[in-house]
């Protein structure tokens, strides 16, 4: 039996973190200041969302996602992952 999606606040918040990811690291591409390490780290943070969002196991996935977020917000000042979460966790608009 296969696992659940998270629920769609989740959804939502982690694909807001993407979509942000997305487009900061495009940005980034034109932008020869911004290191190679960081655009790793922050893809690092996030690849695994997809995979965990299909295997949703409530409160141990929401510390794992947690976790990973908090890894690269705490190497890097831009973006902060964890708040763009939180944000959009809290504001269904977004």
């Amino acid at each position: 039996m296969s696992k659940p999606l998270a629920p769609e606040p989740i959804l939502r918040a982690t694909l807001r973190v993407v979509f942000v990811s997305a487009y900061t690291t495009r940005n980034w591409a034109l932008d020869e200041t911004i290191s190679r390490k960081q655009i790793y780290d922050l893809w690092e943070a996030i690849h695994n969302i997809p995979d965990l969002i299909k295997r949703w196991d409530g409160d141990d996935s929401l510390r794992e996602l947690r976790m990973c977020l908090q890894e690269y917000d705490q190497k890097w000042a831009f973006p902060k992952l964890e708040s763009i979460f939180d944000q959009a966790l809290h504001d269904q608009n977004l």
